[in-house]
């Protein structure tokens, strides 16, 4: 090799040094060395189960958002999977609420709709089934707003199968972010000043049956439910889907 100096020579010389002495450093190092690759290997392994585990509890909460319907309640749904004209897919039911004290289900259809079933109360308030006339589309989100004396649900469907969140934003303002859980199903209970936005009030006529107060009487404007905004959207929040209002929402 020709001679260097300068700065190339104190560097050759350097690595000239280290290579005979890396038999006595890697010696005196293989000890230290064991414990960190371990530690390293179970670092990894720590970190690939805490994946597996938050990936589980996402889904698991997702999916959780409705608890299964009973038994006997599904039975209902697979019977009016043959009489309503529509295919319904019993298995699949969820309890979504409750409205005037009444426990309120729903099924999805094949077609990206659902049907709903208000089991009895001895109250006054919805009871039976019924289901929407149409699905959602691949961008949509079919919704109905279930009202009942005790408060409001809205509940729907979205038809795009990416979608994780749904985002509602009510005549007040008030925003409501829900999560999409099984077959496309999104449900959230009305807050109170949000369904105070949807109220109208008319003064009594002769003959009208008197308030309590003496006062105008409150009643649920339907024109409203229109105005009411959701949009579906994806992991990254994109939107996937925009709200669809069903054609008879109030049944």
């Amino acid at each position: 090799m020709t001679n260097l100096d300068g700065f190339e020579g104190r560097l050759l010389q350097a690595l000239t040094d280290i290579d005979e002495r890396r038999p006595a450093i890697q010696s005196a190092a293989a000890g230290q060395r064991r414990t960190p690759r371990r530690a390293s290997r179970r670092l990894a392994f720590v970190a690939a189960a805490a994946i597996v585990i938050f990936s589980s509890t996402a889904a698991a909460a997702a999916s959780g958002v409705f608890s299964s319907a009973p038994a006997e309640i599904k039975q209902i749904f697979a019977e009016l999977s043959g009489s309503s004209g529509n295919e319904v897919d019993a298995g699949e039911a969820v309890r979504i609420g409750v409205i005037d004290e009444h426990d309120a289900y729903a099924a999805p259809t094949a077609d990206g709709g659902f049907c709903l079933y208000f089991a009895p109360n001895p109250r006054s308030g919805p009871t039976g089934s019924y289901c929407i006339p149409r699905g959602a589309g691949p961008d949509e989100a079919v919704f109905s707003v279930l009202i009942g004396t005790d408060g409001g649900l809205i509940f729907g469907r979205v038809g795009a199968t990416t979608a994780a969140t749904v985002v509602i934003t009510f005549l007040d303002g008030t925003t409501v972010r829900t999560p999409v859980a099984e077959a496309g199903f999104f449900g959230a209970r009305i807050a109170d000043p949000a369904m105070d936005a949807m109220m109208i009030e008319t003064q009594p006529g002769p003959k009208d049956p008197p308030t309590k107060n003496g006062g105008p009487i409150r009643s649920f404007d339907t024109t409203r439910v229109s105005a009411i905004s959701v949009t579906a959207v994806d992991a990254q929040g994109n939107p996937v889907a925009h709200g669809v209002t069903s054609p008879d929402w109030m049944h």
